[in-house]
């Protein structure tokens, strides 16, 4: 019951978050997690701010997606929070369905290291429409100097 109530504090700082960041703006949504398992899913809803000039939404905004969902999974799990070191995308389909579900799994957990890998649905039709890999690094703040280490 904590990491599932560390996942919705999370998710409900994003969303109340005023100052026009992306991981806001896309509104992300509990749905579901299971701390043993390491794993969390978490739904965003399609807008027409998203879109490219096909009416898919657009790749960056599926990137950010899949970061949100890996990075909120990460800090949920190791109450800290995070960067991320590097993040691989591969798109399998267009995203046009109305909301996606993205499940992300902790697949490693190193001293100073978080690996993950996450995928995304269409939640109507169950289709797979993407899948990405993320390497998460917990983020120390070093407050006399005000700059971010790790």
């Amino acid at each position: 019951m904590e990491y599932e109530n560390r996942v919705r504090e999370i998710l409900e700082n994003l969303r109340n978050n005023s100052g026009g960041m992306l991981s806001n703006m896309m509104d992300p949504k509990y749905v579901s997690c299971d701390s043993e398992k390491k794993i969390t899913r978490i739904r965003f809803h399609r807008f027409k701010w998203e879109e490219n000039g096909r009416g898919e939404v657009h790749g960056g905004v599926v990137s950010a997606m899949l970061d949100t969902s890996m990075g909120t999974t990460a800090m949920a799990f190791l109450n800290h929070d995070v960067s991320t070191a590097d993040l691989s995308v591969t798109y399998i389909r267009p995203f046009t369905g109305r909301d996606f579900l993205i499940e992300s799994e902790i697949t490693h957990l190193g001293r100073r290291v978080v690996r993950l890998q996450a995928r995304a649905y269409d939640e109507e039709t169950g289709k797979l429409l993407a899948t990405s890999t993320s390497n998460f690094m917990p983020v120390i703040y070093e407050k006399h100097q005000g700059v971010l280490g790790v």
